[in-house]
């Protein structure tokens, strides 16, 4: 990974990242940590600077719908324990993107720095989870 990846994801742990993580945790009512792999996003700038609009705010909103009554917001406070995410190649994809709910964990792999069709939008993100609870 080069200076300006670096540089960047310094800058979105810096300014974005611990107020969707406090957010989360108020809107669960518990700390349900989001674990980016950074390591996955190699040397894909592109990528590293939409986590912020295109990662960490679709997983927030989408948790938000769930657990916008007790019902849901139970389901994610005694199911869900972190959420991964991993950054995948462009090419191909929309056919390699995927949501995986399994012991606890909430693992996202997509594609954050090229086409809408690489990634998931809150409404996906909810139907998966609601589904999996």
């Amino acid at each position: 990974m080069g200076l300006q990846e670096k540089k960047a994801i310094q800058a979105i742990k810096e300014q974005y990242f611990n107020d969707y993580q406090k957010e989360l945790n108020e809107v669960v009512g518990k700390e349900l940590p989001i674990d980016i792999q950074w390591g996955t996003f190699n040397n894909d700038l592109n990528a590293i600077k939409f986590i912020p609009s295109v990662c960490l705010q679709r997983i927030v909103n989408a948790i938000k719908e769930i657990c916008s009554d007790s019902v849901g917001k139970e389901a994610i406070q005694e199911s869900v324990q972190t959420i991964v995410v991993h950054n995948i190649e462009q090419e191909n994809a929309e056919a390699n993107k995927s949501l995986v709910f399994d012991g606890g964990v909430f693992t996202i792999r997509a594609s954050y720095g090229g086409h809408h069709s690489g990634f998931f939008n809150d409404l996906q993100i909810r139907e998966y989870l609601e589904n999996a609870l």
